[in-house]
């Protein structure tokens, strides 16, 4: 009965993918077989609702050629007694966490090369430098909460990680959470499934000195997760909690977010981050390319410099591939040398095109391509449509008509769109100048890295 149950989950193993295979299959037990049926327990009705609409045929299939006689299963929750997490057999590697396991840890994932000392300070980013300083303690500092804002890869992730890295190096018992909001939402739809939000709530809440939460653009339109992140907040800044965020817009120009939200995230200290000036790309340019054991010439630090002037990112992949470039061809890093990859990396860059604007503005405002070119008239649906059609006649060179083919539109529709929303910018609307500037940024840094 166990040799047979292994085979199972071995062959489920080899055609689902880790996280299917250690949230459902992983925590199936086998209970023994009653005539031609196997009893699986599982851990909840929900669990057993997923095999069923997902899983059922392949499990059934699978269940076939291990379990002689066997042409039913049925599912029942598990006792208490053996509702344990069950461990996966890996057949190499080390094992893979559960998500039950991931939720209950306590150790912030952070990158320890993300330190104040590795951080590049110039003006264009040291306010955000003193604030998050400040934060960590190093400073004195009257605001509970710093909101980092900037672009895609000016340094959001390295200040917030050097402020958790700062704070456990300094106490070891410093609580802290650090999460992505994709995280953070994942975590939380893991407990609504799983009946946990108690064990949730108080990891982010009564376990919690310090939150450090990025990329908030991404609750865009999720409103479940905005509210329950409202009382998170209110409740860490009751209890005299540090909070530090980070986005690439204004909480108010983020749409679809919530009153309450941005209230919260504009209460505390808004600190931008410019995109590096020209001595501090040098700077940064200089200590990367030392980083990697390669001493970059004067002269092509100062040619990178002039030539880079998107974010780190860019800076990081130009100077490996100089460095891997000159090692493979054993020839000295020099101006022309540097000249050739820097001119491939910026070739390799994507072009904008509508299928691309398209992706953008969907995801900037929680909708399908479908419903985008759908008849369907709902507000939202027709704002992200103008913008798109808007966005299409600005960063791209296709006519009307083609515009309107790949909107399912006729180009007196497409015209109508673009011209409104020109007269709604023209007359400094502010609304629409918020939207349309928010999502012109993601096209515009969706193109930065190769």
């Amino acid at each position: 009965m166990d040799q047979g149950w292994k085979n199972v989950r071995q062959e489920l193993q080899k055609c689902l993918s880790k996280g299917q295979y250690e949230l459902w299959v992983c925590t199936l037990e086998c209970l023994g077989c009653e005539g031609d049926r196997l009893l699986l327990g599982c851990r909840n009705r929900f669990h057993i609702e997923w095999l069923r609409e997902k899983l059922e045929e392949r499990l059934l299939a699978a269940v076939g050629r291990h379990f002689s006689g066997v042409t039913r299963i049925e599912y029942r929750i598990a006792p208490e007694r053996a509702r344990k997490e069950v461990e996966c057999e890996i057949d190499e590697g080390p094992r893979q966490i559960s998500f039950h396991e991931l939720i209950r840890k306590a150790e912030p994932a952070l990158n320890p090369r993300f330190t104040f000392d590795q951080f590049v300070v110039g003006q264009c980013n040291q306010f955000a430098f003193a604030a998050s300083m400040a934060l960590a303690g190093e400073q004195s500092f009257n605001s509970q909460s710093v909101y980092l804002l900037s672009p895609t890869g000016m340094g959001k992730s390295h200040l917030t990680q050097a402020v958790g890295n700062h704070l456990l190096g300094q106490s070891p018992s410093c609580r802290v959470r650090y999460a992505t909001t994709e995280q953070f939402t994942n975590e939380m739809i893991l407990a609504l499934q799983h009946g946990s939000m108690e064990s949730f709530k108080k990891k982010f809440r009564n376990g919690c000195d310090v939150l450090l939460l990025e990329r908030i653009d991404f609750l865009s339109g999720k409103e479940k997760i905005q509210s329950e992140l409202v009382y998170t907040l209110d409740e860490l800044m009751d209890r005299g909690k540090r909070i530090l965020c980070t986005g690439s817009s204004l909480p108010r120009d983020i749409p679809r977010l919530s009153r309450e939200l941005q209230s919260r995230l504009h209460g505390g200290v808004v600190a931008p981050i410019d995109p590096p000036d020209y001595r501090t790309r040098i700077e940064i340019i200089r200590r990367k390319s030392e980083s990697r054991n390669a001493r970059f010439p004067q002269v092509v630090i100062e040619f990178l410099a002039e030539r880079l002037t998107g974010d780190v990112r860019q800076m990081e992949s130009c100077i490996h591939g100089l460095s891997v470039k000159s090692h493979i061809l054993k020839v000295p890093i020099t101006v022309s040398l540097a000249e050739d990859v820097t001119q491939a990396i910026q070739n390799h860059l994507p072009k904008i095109t509508i299928d691309h604007i398209q992706q953008i503005v969907c995801s900037s405002f929680q909708v399908t391509v479908e419903e985008l070119k759908s008849p369907s008239r709902r507000k939202h649906l027709a704002t992200a449509r103008k913008i798109a059609m808007y966005l299409c006649r600005q960063y791209t060179t296709e006519s009307l008509q083609a515009i309107g083919r790949s909107f399912q539109r006729a180009h007196s529709s497409v015209l109508h769109a673009v011209n409104g929303l020109s007269r709604q910018l023209e007359q400094k609307d502010a609304a629409w100048m918020r939207q349309v500037e928010y999502v012109s940024r993601k096209v515009e840094t969706s193109c930065l890295m190769p």
